[in-house]
């Protein structure tokens, strides 16, 4: 299996192989190469899956978004259609006149 690793030098210490995904993440090994560093992190992802570690994949579908659940409770409010007409007509005044606020 393929799992991203990022691999970077480290001051003196040559480099550091840090888990970006999958059964590496939380994980990251030291090496006096990026070759070494990267073989050691390896390992742990091998120890990990030969404890039963796996990989599954989770599917989330993703509800109506809250605010659309009240779209259009005011349709039949007797209220509405002023409020909307008055709307319209202060959008209008400030189309015309933009310091009318």
């Amino acid at each position: 299996m393929d799992i991203p690793v990022i691999v970077e030098p480290v001051t003196g210490n040559g480099y550091r192989a840090t888990g970006a995904g999958g059964l590496s993440v939380g994980l990251t090994a030291d090496g006096a190469t990026a070759a070494e560093a990267i073989d050691r992190l390896a390992d742990q992802v091998r120890s990990r899956v030969n404890a039963g570690a796996k990989l599954a994949e989770v599917n989330v579908v993703a509800g109506v978004a809250a605010w659309k659940q009240d779209a259009g409770y005011l349709r039949d409010d007797p209220l509405y259609e002023p409020w909307r007409a008055a709307m319209e007509e202060y959008r209008r005044q400030l189309d015309e006149d933009p310091e009318a606020l």
